[in-house]
C-alpha cells in the first residue's frame, strides 16, 4: 500500500513543483475570502488537483493494465488513492508555509492567512469530500471519460454556492431552536468531530463504490 501511494506521489513530480505557483496564484486570487476561507481554498483545490492529475497520469502510463496483471488486491489498488490523499494535504499545507514565508520575507503586497489545524482539517475534508464524489465514476469508467463527470461537478458546486444565498436569504427558523438543544454542537472541536463522522461515512461508502466498480472494468 505504502509502495503504491508513493508511485503516485513520483509520477507527479511536475505537479509538486506546479504547487508552488499554484500556491501563490491562489494565494493572490483569495486574499479577500478573509483568513480561513483563503486557506481552506487554496488546500482544497490544489489537493484535488493531486486528485484529478494522478489519475491523468494512471492513464497515460497504462498502470491500470500493469497492476491488474500483477497478484495486486484490487482493495489496495483502490484503498491508495484514497490514502494518498491526506498526504496530499501535508505537501500543499507544507508549500503554503514556504510561499507564505517567502512572501513574508520579500514583503510581496500579498495577504496570507496564518495556518490554522482546524482550518487545514476543514481543507483536509474539503478535498475527501470532492474525491469520494470523484472517485466512483473514475473506478468505473477511467480518467478520460471521468473528466466529463469532473466538470460537471465542479460547476455544480460553484452554481450550488451561488445559488445558496437567494435559496436562503434569511437563517431557517429552525436552527436557532437546533442549537438551544444541541449546545455543544457550537464549538469548532464538536463541528469538527461531526464533520469528520459525516466525511467518513462518505469515504466508505465512496470506497465500497470504487471498489465494485473497479472490479468489474475490463482492461
Amino acid at each position: 500500500m505504502a509502495y503504491l501511494i508513493l508511485k503516485d506521489l513520483l509520477l507527479q513530480r511536475n505537479m509538486m513543483l506546479l504547487a508552488f505557483a499554484y500556491v501563490l496564484l491562489f494565494a493572490f486570487a483569495f486574499q479577500s475570502m478573509g483568513d480561513e476561507g483563503q486557506l481552506v481554498a487554496i488546500i482544497s483545490m490544489v489537493g484535488y488537483m493531486f486528485v484529478m492529475v494522478g489519475g491523468a497520469w494512471e492513464e497515460k502510463n497504462n498502470s491500470d493494465t500493469l497492476w491488474n496483471s500483477m497478484p495486486a488486491p484490487k482493495w489496495k489498488i483502490v484503498g491508495a488513492k484514497y490514502l494518498a490523499i491526506p498526504v496530499y494535504v501535508a505537501f500543499v499545507t507544507l508549500v503554503y508555509a514556504v510561499v507564505s514565508s517567502a512572501i513574508s520575507l520579500l514583503q510581496i503586497p500579498i495577504t496570507t492567512a496564518p495556518i490554522n489545524v482546524f482550518v487545514a482539517a476543514l481543507g483536509t475534508i474539503g478535498v475527501f469530500v470532492a474525491a469520494s464524489l470523484y472517485y466512483p465514476v473514475y473506478f468505473a469508467f477511467g480518467y478520460t471519460k471521468s473528466r466529463y463527470w469532473h466538470f460537471i461537478l465542479i460547476f455544480g458546486i460553484v452554481a450550488l454556492s451561488s445559488m445558496l444565498p437567494n435559496l436562503f436569504p434569511e437563517k431557517p427558523a429552525w436552527i436557532d431552536p437546533l442549537f438551544e438543544k444541541l449546545p455543544k454542537l457550537t464549538g469548532d472541536a464538536m463541528f469538527l468531530v461531526v464533520a469528520i463522522c459525516f466525511v467518513a461515512l462518505l469515504v466508505a461508502v465512496s470506497f465500497l463504490l470504487s471498489l465494485r466498480f473497479y472490479g468489474r472494468r475490463e482492461f
